[in-house]
């Protein structure tokens, strides 16, 4: 009877050995070696990992016959939290032609809070319309005797603060190794803003079972009056283990412009009037003013260019501005003895610099006799006049809005 049970026995295994050489036929594929960390895996070999730690997979396939469309994917099941995209990969290929081995690297992270046991390292192997091949390795997971995270980071009064005040952070450890740390370094920066705050954590417990938690000291990051308008990387940097272990993180944090110190090159144009008539060889004068709306004082270079039609003059090609300044400048265009009549136009170039802040451009209706501009001069003393009342209250507003920032700054002005 026994001999009968073992022959049966030995039957079924041939049957189920035929059945797996079978399907690996059908993938027309072999999996002919799984490295981890560079160890070659033997079958039934249970291999001792860190929580923490990130295993590099390398898997040799060999290709019986040509095999198209390949997937190799690797995956640690069983963690109750795992929706991490860490713990899984995939890598994919064209093809692989007979009598080929191709081997595909992937890497997966063990999760730092992974509980003491065991876990399946599966590896899967498949094409579009076929069996997958699986080889599954055994993980024993061992705690890591050195393991500091950062586990929150909370901001005051929030991610986003004006420029000249100050962002509060406050940092929240983890330590999910096997050992104390002492003296943990905690940084936390904006290296665009040259901006950081130190501090530094006694101690940081672990009762070697569950995760525990530290908060550190709060830090200050005061920002710059002058910092620019944008978003910004805020890097929280940790060292750990004498110093010799280093964990960090990355948050955006938004910075608003101070507008009492910007740098600002605005410029404000009045012209009056912007057309004109002029006679054949007569000139037509126009008024350009120009006002620094800035905060800083500005030295601004008029160019004026015409046509052959006519020639021109400007009575201050240099102009230096102090902030909330204006000047009123005179741009004389001198029609040509034998001007086509008709329009024509001449422009000016306001540059700061080697920069050209604004163009305008002047109209002049070339008439054929001197007749035909008799009022001119009346005309751009009306012109001029309107235009000093204009530049009154372009001056006013300039002034009663700094009145209103200074005053708004005032209230708002918070120290921390």
């Amino acid at each position: 009877m026994k001999k009968l049970l073992s022959i049966m026995a030995l039957f079924v295994i041939s049957l189920l050995t035929l059945s797996m050489v079978s399907a690996l036929d059908a993938n027309d594929l072999v999996i002919k070696s799984i490295e981890v960390n560079g160890h070659n895996v033997e079958d039934g070999e249970v291999l001792a990992v860190e929580e923490g730690e990130t295993l590099d997979v390398e898997v040799g396939l060999l290709a019986n016959a040509g095999a198209e469309n390949i997937e190799v994917e690797v995956e640690i099941s069983g963690y109750e939290y795992n929706d991490q995209e860490d713990m899984e990969a995939t890598a994919h290929i064209d093809n692989i032609q007979a009598g080929n081995t191709k081997y595909f690297d992937l890497e997966v992270t063990l999760p730092k809070k992974l509980d003491k046991d065991e876990y399946m390292l599966r590896v899967r192997v498949m094409d579009k319309n076929t069996a997958a091949i699986t080889h599954n390795i055994l993980l024993s997971i061992e705690p890591t005797r050195h393991g500091i995270d950062i586990a929150d980071v909370a901001l005051s009064p929030g991610e986003t603060q004006k420029a000249g005040r100050s962002f509060l952070a406050t940092v929240l450890l983890e330590n999910f190794g096997d050992k104390t740390e002492k003296d943990v370094k905690v940084e936390v920066a904006i290296p665009a803003l040259g901006v950081k705050a130190t501090e530094y954590v006694d101690v940081v417990v672990t009762d070697n079972n569950n995760v525990d938690y530290e908060d550190v000291p709060e830090m200050f990051l005061p920002l710059p009056a002058t910092a620019e308008a944008g978003a910004y990387d805020m890097i929280v940097t940790v060292k750990y283990d004498d110093l010799r272990e280093t964990v960090s993180q990355t948050y955006k944090v938004n910075v608003l412009a101070n507008e009492l110190f910007q740098k600002s090159d605005k410029l404000v144009l009045a012209v009056g009037p912007e057309s004109q008539t002029v006679a054949a060889g007569n000139t037509a004068s126009y008024a350009v003013a120009l006002t620094n709306a800035g905060s800083t004082s500005k030295a601004y270079v008029l160019d004026v260019v015409t046509g052959d039609w006519a020639t021109a003059t400007v009575s201050d090609a240099l102009v230096v501005l102090e902030p909330g300044k204006n000047k009123v400048v005179q741009v004389d265009v001198t029609a040509a003895s034998n001007a086509v009549e008709g329009q024509h136009v001449a422009s000016v170039a306001i540059m700061s610099g080697d920069e050209v802040l604004e163009t305008i451009v002047l109209k002049a209706n070339v008439a054929g006799t001197a007749s035909e501009s008799f009022s001119l001069r009346n005309g751009l003393e009306i012109a001029l006049i309107v235009l000093v009342v204009l530049l009154v209250i372009i001056g006013l507003i300039i002034g009663f809005s700094r009145l209103r920032k200074d005053d708004e700054d005032e209230e708002e002005q918070t120290y921390y």
